[in-house]
């Protein structure tokens, strides 16, 4: 009788691609004859975001556009002018594989900023952006669940892993008119802006992933001069919200799904030709979306013949349970001090995570999640000239969960809130609320086995002057390891001593049955 294997396609997620990409910025820059001349630089930032990327065979092209945003002080005036000027640029990077469902993660990181004037009215500006890059690809296994004839014997688990993988990725563009309230001034020119989406809600019907959630922008800006007055510094807070239907085919309630949404640009143009305090909004996000269906199936994991000499193939599997949501809160505490002259009142305080990272926390059997936070605040010294404060601290924050080493995280921090405190006159104290999000998903590794070989010609040599076998059994043995060990099978010693389904045996004698 020949030998009939039934097979499970198993798929399993592994990491095709990890590495990164490099772009050098260089900007000659002149100042627009509508801007004041520079006296004082307070501050050059990078902002890169990734706003499309594509597959073509071996390589990976995406699109990265860099924000460059100046803060400087003309001379004799206490109004912080805003340059804001943006690259964009088009990176190809070879995969050396053509990945099967592929899904990327393209995190742009800025490495240094370098600004320095050249004259009142020119400004040489230089840097370095690193896009980390990483790329998981589907792998597709035939795993065996079961055999019929040559007398082979299947030692089989439950195992549960992702049996199908759907992604998805789109790019929303949301546009809000918003009338600030009466009691701030109308909107001369914007000095700062940041927008986050820390929270949102989803939910899945047949083929469609309906997602609600809000974004909130805060804003600092120069308020137009009325009268001769001098110009003010106003800082405004609003949230848009936004609700969108993303396509997947195949998605049904069955599935998990894990969604990102990043920011891909925020544009905020004051109306000027308004007699009210308004602001046009337009910001473009993007929506990845993996979702996962899974299925438990009993798959073998050691196999022999009780008659012929046999050997198997092995594949080492990492299966992938139900990912863990992560919804955490951290307050962290610093201060900013100003050395040359005395803090008279604050007007805005911020602070925004960087270089974030995860690792495993052997100790405590869970993932700590660990950055930087860049802080700052705009203030005033006694004169009424604006000051500008900021510092790096570093921080670490360890996840409520318990779980092995052969998980993996996928963490993002954000600023939920933050406030400030004049402590001194000249320390500003600033208070962050940290929101760290994200999935950990946990791995099971398992060997399955997806080849048996049966040697027909090679029989198994066994003592034909018994039918029974004694043997004492260890607390706990295995029957399995027991019946392998004497060419039986383990149902035949189950019904020999009356024992129920457990394979774990309690110490003392067993009657083992030699089988033909």
């Amino acid at each position: 009788m020949d030998l009939i294997l039934d097979h499970e396609s198993f798929v399993s997620n592994e990491i095709a691609f990890d590495g990164s990409s490099e772009q050098s910025v260089e900007l000659d820059y002149i100042l627009p004859d509508y801007l004041p001349d520079i006296f004082r630089i307070l501050k050059c930032s990078f902002y890169p975001k990734v706003i499309s990327h594509s597959l073509n065979g071996e390589k990976l092209i995406f699109d990265l556009t860099l924000c460059i945003k100046i803060l400087y002080l003309s001379n004799d005036s206490t109004c912080i002018n805003c340059i804001e000027q943006k690259q964009n640029y088009t990176k190809t990077v070879d995969l050396s594989c053509t990945p099967e469902s592929p899904c990327f993660k393209i995190t742009p990181c800025t490495d240094y900023v370098n600004c320095r004037v050249v004259n009142s009215r020119r400004l040489d500006i230089r840097g370095a952006v690193t896009t980390k890059i990483i790329l998981e690809s589907e792998k597709s296994t035939d795993i065996i669940s079961s055999a019929k004839g040559l007398n082979v014997q299947l030692k089989k688990e439950f195992v549960t892993f992702p049996a199908k993988r759907l992604t998805a990725a789109k790019r929303i563009t949301i546009t809000e008119e918003i009338e600030l309230s009466k009691t701030k001034g109308k909107i001369n020119s914007v000095i700062k802006s940041d927008c986050i989406i820390n929270s949102f809600d989803k939910k899945i019907i047949a083929n469609k992933m309906i997602i609600k959630g809000e974004a909130k922008i805060s804003l600092l800006y120069n308020c137009e001069i009325v009268n001769d007055e001098p110009q003010n510094i106003e800082t405004v807070k609003f949230s848009v919200p936004f609700s969108q239907i993303i396509d997947i085919d195949g998605i049904t309630e069955q599935y998990e799904a894990m969604t990102n949404i990043s920011i891909a640009s925020l544009d905020l143009i004051p109306n000027k030709s308004s007699d009210a305090s308004e602001i046009e909004c337009e910001i473009i996000l993007l929506i990845n979306c993996i979702a996962f269906r899974y299925d438990t199936l009993e798959l073998a994991t050691d196999a022999y013949s009780t008659k012929y000499l046999c050997d198997f193939d092995c594949s080492d599997i990492k299966l992938e349970k139900k990912p863990i949501e992560i919804k955490e809160n951290q307050t962290i505490k610093a201060e900013l001090m100003c050395n040359d002259s005395e803090i008279s009142s604050a007007i805005d305080s911020w602070a925004k995570s960087y270089n974030i990272q995860s690792k495993y926390n052997t100790e405590k059997h869970t993932f700590s999640v660990f950055g930087n936070i860049e802080i700052g605040a705009v203030a005033k010294n006694e004169n009424g000239c604006p000051l500008y404060l900021e510092d790096t601290i570093s921080f670490e924050h360890c996840l409520d969960i318990n779980v092995d080493e052969n998980s993996s995280a996928e963490l993002n921090v954000y600023i939920d809130n933050c406030t400030f405190t004049i402590a001194s006159s000249d320390t500003i104290e600033i208070k962050a609320e940290l929101f760290i999000c994200g999935y950990v998903k946990e791995l099971d590794s398992r060997k399955l086995i997806t080849k048996i070989n049966v040697n027909e010609d090679s029989i198994k040599s066994k003592e034909n002057c018994y039918a029974v076998k004694l043997y004492y059994a260890e607390q706990n043995e295995d029957i399995w390891e027991i019946a392998k060990k004497f060419s039986t099978s383990v149902s035949a010693i189950a019904q020999e001593n009356e024992l129920s389904d457990s394979t774990r045996l309690q110490r003392g004698m067993l009657l083992i049955p030699i089988l033909d």
